[in-house]
């Protein structure tokens, strides 16, 4: 069963991922699913009882099959879709284990933050896009 808040917001935490070179992960929705084909940052659901780290945790085993090492917090977002309201734990990991492939069938691309435009991304991608920026300004 899917964890849902009375207002019917699907809880959700979003992994990150950036290599050395600064890239970041992102993943096509698999045919089947909503939004199928369009591109994401990895990540999924939590279940009953579970932290949000140990979900990004699992996710990330179960998708990629990476051991997520450190992560840290980036922004919590929230979207309307026409299917699901969600609120979106986003977290950005340096920090990992593993080379990350496509465990469930679904095509992955290292790309820079400036690229990931280019694709045909999800809305709820944009506002985490500009969370990424502002973490990267305050760092330098």
């Amino acid at each position: 069963m899917t964890p849902t808040a009375p207002d019917n917001r699907l809880y959700v935490v979003v992994g990150v991922l950036v290599d050395d070179a600064g890239n970041v992960l992102i993943q096509q929705r698999r045919p089947g699913t909503p939004r199928a084909g369009q591109w994401e940052f990895p990540g999924g659901k939590l279940e009953p009882g579970e932290s949000a780290v140990a979900a990004l945790a699992r996710e990330l085993a179960e998708e990629l099959g990476i051991r997520v090492d450190h992560a840290e917090f980036l922004a919590v977002v929230t979207h309307d879709y026409d299917h699901a309201r969600v609120w979106l734990d986003t977290y950005m990991v340096r920090d990992f284990s593993g080379e990350a492939v496509g465990r469930e069938g679904q095509e992955l691309a290292w790309v820079p933050t400036s690229a990931v435009t280019d694709y045909d991304i999800l809305e709820a991608v944009h506002p985490i896009l500009d969370a990424l920026e502002r973490h990267q300004e305050v760092r330098r």
